[in-house]
């Protein structure tokens, strides 16, 4: 993908979605030997410039699909010839350094920006699949793609009681959600702030799989299962370079989170991210890891679980009513509430939303949940007493948003826990 390709200006500019199609079409039955590059670093390209987070190449019975993640969503935006799914895999493989030839086993590489028309650095992914090879491909950034904590969507209050956790001098902070909640997103927003806070004094290393924004004045440490050079490893090596601030991509296993436990209680501030539906299940998931109960209660400070909700779409949002048996999910509201959705515009894409934000509940490890987690509580019973300390759930951070119009009851449900 070079800036000089014959294809000109459509390589660096967004084009609605439903030509995207039509133009791939043309340069792949042009007889321009550079058909397939073209049509490859054009569907790529747009989907950078449309926002996609990823783009996934999957070969189905009579077509090469093209999708975008738009706003965490796969949206179609292209059926392909069959015929041609070899060929533009393997443009792709050429450009990710991969092993063209070889069909029959995943690979993963990554593209840098040099080689995209879009400036932004690309992960790739190939898997076989019974009619081919699915490849995904991740939209990568850089520092200046980050946010700032305020932007992130978080209620104020939340915003500031994560400000004065990160100011202090150790412990641990656990941010939890599924796949694609945001948390890598919020990670990197409280690194930027505290490289601000403190003047770029503080040392901070980081170990990621992979990492997916490069930062200036930050160690940023990638781990290798190859050769044996996993989270746990990286961890123990950093801990003799002097770090103050460890950022661990994702607890994983009993080892690593034992480590990352310990290092919050011996003078360095720790984040990382551990699976569970809320924020009070991630104290029962560290227990039931096998971790003392007197250290979680010792090293964790606090707990975010958070979720992205898409926005509704400025342009054509409209007031209109929620199937009663949806909003019977959060306890029903008042017969005066109103309630919003986006109908579809140009803007939008037709889709009725536009953008993500995040919807968050943060547990603040206080002196009643301390002891709390000292006799091995229930979920349910720490969520109760996290309420009941003034905690925010994400059903009642989410039914906020709802009602002042910035999301809908029906995206609402489809990303809280079962639990909301």
């Amino acid at each position: 993908m070079q800036q000089g390709d014959p294809s000109g200006q459509e390589l660096v500019r967004a084009m609605p979605l439903k030509r995207i199609q039509q133009r791939a079409l043309e340069f792949l039955d042009s007889k321009d030997d550079r058909g397939v590059s073209d049509a490859v670093d054009l569907v790529i390209s747009q989907g950078a410039y449309h926002g996609a987070s990823d783009v996934h190449f999957e070969p189905w019975s009579d077509y090469c699909s093209v999708r975008y993640r738009l706003d965490g969503i796969l949206q179609q935006v292209a059926l392909l010839p069959r015929e041609y799914q070899p060929k533009i895999i393997a443009r792709v493989k050429v450009l990710a350094d991969l092993v063209v030839y070889r069909k029959d086993m995943p690979q993963d590489g990554r593209i840098d920006r040099e080689k995209t028309t879009c400036g932004r650095p690309l992960r790739v992914s190939t898997v076989p699949t019974i009619k081919g090879e699915k490849t995904v491909i991740r939209v990568l950034g850089d520092m200046q793609d980050l946010y700032t904590l305020d932007s992130l969507g978080f209620q104020p209050e939340v915003t500031e009681e994560l400000r004065a956790v990160i100011v202090r001098s150790q412990g641990t902070i656990l941010l939890t959600g599924p796949s694609s909640s945001g948390k890598t997103t919020t990670i990197y927003a409280l690194l930027r702030e505290m490289m601000a806070l403190q003047n770029h004094t503080t040392n901070i290393v980081t170990i990621e799989d992979p990492v997916e924004y490069s930062m200036d004045r930050i160690a940023q440490i990638q781990v290798n299962p190859h050769v044996d050079f996993s989270f746990v490893n990286a961890l123990r090596s950093i801990l003799r370079q002097d770090p103050e601030v460890i950022m661990v991509g994702e607890i994983r296993d009993n080892e690593t989170a034992n480590m990352a436990i310990q290092a919050g209680l011996t003078g360095h501030f720790v984040i990382s991210t551990i699976h569970s539906g809320t924020a009070a299940g991630v104290f029962t998931r560290l227990l039931d890891m096998g971790i003392e109960p007197f250290l979680v209660a010792s090293s964790v400070t606090g707990v975010l679980a958070q979720r992205l909700v898409r926005l509704n779409c400025p342009d054509c949002t409209a007031r209109y009513k929620p199937d009663p048996l949806l909003l019977s999910h959060f306890g029903g509201t008042r017969k005066s509430a109103r309630f919003y959705r986006g109908k579809g515009c140009e803007a939008c894409k037709d889709i009725g939303y536009r953008g993500r934000a995040s919807i968050g509940e943060l547990l603040m490890v206080t002196q009643r949940i301390s002891e709390a987690v000292l006799s091995r509580p229930t979920t349910s019973s720490l969520q109760d007493i996290a309420v009941e300390s003034g905690m925010e759930t994400l059903a009642a951070d989410g039914m906020k948003k709802a009602l002042k119009g910035i999301t809908t009851i029906e995206e609402l449900v489809r990303v809280l826990p079962a639990l909301a």
